[in-house]
């Protein structure tokens, strides 16, 4: 059975806690005691052998002062008691000796004792002649003789006592000594014990203030989030609804209010289970967050719709957000059990400023436009209450952005062709940019790329744009190999930062050359140096994948950026394409003519060939020979042409020679 880790290590902690608690009492009671029981009997048997040996002391000074008291009395009788009062005083020596020696000794103590044990019988045996013959009346002299003997054997175990005291009081302080270390290394280990519990003691604090923490933040979380998409559930987006009304009041900002309804998820639901329904949701939850901003809300209110909040936003930035969600939802292919889905979504969208009248009123004018959205054929964004010019405009946009999505895309777009002259020598083989023109359905004009291609970008759309450009492309030069089998001929195509990172797009690139038999050098794909400064790395990848098929590389709009050179080695191309501002302003600004210079001597040391845009008069052309370009283009030069006229022309010129290797 398994069990919380967490638990399991509170629970160890606590039990460390209180085995150290125990351990720190039972050192401190059982040592204290054991050192004071130690202590109290080492100074009690060390008091006993100083009072022992000063008791000897005093004996052998007793019996030295009965032996002169028996030597100063003429009186026989008297000095007989004097006699026997010395034989008490050698006994109680000798008891006190006794005494002595039941101790356990050092060997220093052992050493004195044999000593004075020398010297006591040396002196027993002077005293005891002394007073035989002071009780035999023997000469003066000889006793005199014999008391002298006896005093200086008295004096030795006097001092032999003398030194076995002072050797017993040396003993006895470094007894207080060593206990008095003994009880700081004690102190020192309950002290390190003590620290270590109280430090385990806040681990364990720590960790259940942090696990319950977590466990209020998981509770706060389950309560405001959707189990399944771990999005904000209603009530939490209904807070926050709140919260943006409270600031559109007071502080005059702008929100947007967005119902998503998911259109065709109940045929996956139906026919795959709620299984795949639930991965399905899982999924497009992961690919709307990746379309909006990090402070932007999404939740989930309902089983397939979903709730969008944009903070501080306008709406304009609202609507190319939410049609960046619709374009990703609709290009993402849902598999499940070797099957294949397709979904939309539609979207509705209000304004929350404050002019708004309640969430409430917003929350139904969403949900309303999101149903217009779904009448109108689903699939798009519906905006409540746009009527004034720049709705217009933005309704404009989205129709040009519909086209580009539309199946029929060949009757939206057209290709143009636009020569890329070398202006210093003949050259082989003949160059043309590829222009990509957007039809207006309403006046039958043409859209500038200026107008249409941003729009696709905002809403990553490009890459189908991109892919639609290469397969047009190729097929127009295998038309023109099958004319012109010899022929040589370079098409530089844009490819927009949405291919760049997109992980296919080298492998279609590929596919297109073998299904069409183009050879490799046949095409040139231009990168605009923003794109390809702000996707690096990306770019990098494209290039070094692409250039071992020896496929051309471009990088346009050269020179905008202020650190343009320092990318070069990071991003080996072929071709440099000179930003047409500069190009513009060259002929009346010195600065942007050294800077063409520049570009144009870089080139020449990296082996890359330079192109310079925008070449709109005579004066500007012969400024560029005189600095060594290598090729131009612009309307001075070549006007774009509909593809399928140059490719005729092509076919019908007197050129075709030249053409041929």
């Amino acid at each position: 059975m398994s069990r919380d880790p967490i638990k399991l290590t509170i629970g160890l902690g606590f039990t460390g806690v209180l085995a150290l608690m125990g351990l720190i009492s039972f050192i401190s009671l059982s040592q204290m005691n054991t050192i004071t029981e130690q202590t109290s009997t080492l100074l009690d048997e060390t008091n006993t052998k100083i009072s022992t040996a000063n008791s000897m002391r005093d004996y052998i000074r007793l019996r030295g002062d009965t032996l002169y008291k028996m030597y100063l009395t003429d009186d026989y009788f008297e000095r007989d008691e004097l006699r026997l009062e010395i034989a008490r005083h050698a006994l109680n020596y000798k008891n006190s000796r006794d005494i002595l020696y039941s101790f356990h000794m050092s060997a220093r103590e052992a050493k004195l004792l044999d000593q004075l044990m020398k010297q006591t019988r040396r002196a027993k045996a002077a005293n005891d002649t002394a007073a035989d013959n002071l009780l035999s009346n023997a000469p003066l002299e000889d006793i005199k003789n014999d008391m002298r003997i006896a005093n200086e054997a008295r004096r030795n175990m006097l001092a032999g006592l003398t030194q076995l005291v002072t050797l017993q009081e040396a003993i006895a302080r470094s007894t207080v000594n060593n206990t008095i270390s003994y009880q700081e290394t004690v102190r020192s280990i309950v002290l390190l014990l003590s620290l270590a519990a109280f430090f385990v003691a806040v681990f364990i604090a720590q960790l259940v203030i942090r696990e319950t923490s977590k466990k209020n933040s998981e509770i706060h979380f389950q309560a405001t989030h959707d189990e399944l998409t771990k999005l904000a559930n209603r009530k939490e987006f209904n807070h926050r609804l709140n919260e943006a009304f409270k600031t559109a009041t007071d502080n005059n900002e702008n929100h947007a209010l967005c119902f998503l309804d998911l259109d065709k998820f109940k045929i996956i639901n139906d026919s795959c289970g709620h299984k795949a329904g639930d991965a399905l949701l899982i999924q497009i939850t992961k690919i709307i967050k990746s379309n909006i901003r990090s402070h932007d809300t999404l939740a989930r209110i309902g089983g397939d719709e979903f709730g969008l909040l944009f903070e501080g936003c306008s709406l304009d930035k609202a609507i190319e957000l939410a049609e960046g969600v619709v374009s990703l939802i609709k290009n993402y292919e849902f598999r499940w059990e070797d099957r294949k889905f397709h979904i939309g979504v539609s979207i509705g969208m209000v304004m929350i400023t404050k002019d708004t009248d309640s969430i409430e009123k917003a929350l139904s004018q969403a949900d309303i436009a999101c149903y217009a959205a779904k009448d109108m054929g689903r699939g798009q964004v519906q905006v409540h209450g746009l009527t004034d010019d720049r709705a217009l405009r933005l309704q404009k946009e989205l129709s040009w952005v519909a086209g580009i999505n539309n199946t029929e895309t060949s009757k939206h777009f057209s290709l143009y062709l636009q020569a890329i002259e070398n202006i210093q020598t003949e050259h082989t083989p003949a160059m043309y940019e590829v222009l990509l023109r957007l039809n207006d359905s309403q006046n039958g004009t043409f859209v500038s790329p200026g107008y249409c291609i941003p729009t696709a970008e905002r809403f990553n759309l490009m890459k189908d744009v991109d892919r639609w450009v290469i397969d047009q492309t190729f097929k127009h030069l295998s038309k023109l190999y099958n004319a012109i089998p010899d022929c040589d001929v370079r098409l530089f195509i844009n490819i927009s930062a949405n291919s760049l990172a997109n992980s296919g797009f080298s492998d279609y690139v590929i596919q297109q050359y073998k299904k069409y038999n183009i050879v490799y050098d046949a095409v040139c794909l231009e990168i605009s140096e923003t794109k390809a400064v702000k996707n690096i790395n990306q770019t990098a990848d494209v290039i070094a994948k692409l250039r071992r098929y020896n496929i051309k590389f471009a990088l346009d709009d050269f020179g905008a950026g202020i650190s343009s050179f320092s990318y070069l080695k990071n991003m080996p191309v072929d071709y440099l394409k000179i930003d047409g501002k500069i190009i513009k302003n060259m002929s009346h600004n010195t600065a942007d003519k050294a800077m063409v210079a520049a570009i144009n001597q870089i080139g020449k040391v990296m082996n890359i060939e330079i192109i310079a845009k925008h070449v709109e008069n005579v004066f500007t052309l012969n400024q560029l020979k005189e600095i060594g370009i290598d090729y131009a283009q612009g309307f001075y030069l070549d006007k774009p042409k509909d593809i399928n006229e140059q490719i005729h022309d092509l076919r019908a010129s007197d050129r075709t020679h030249s053409l041929k290797h």
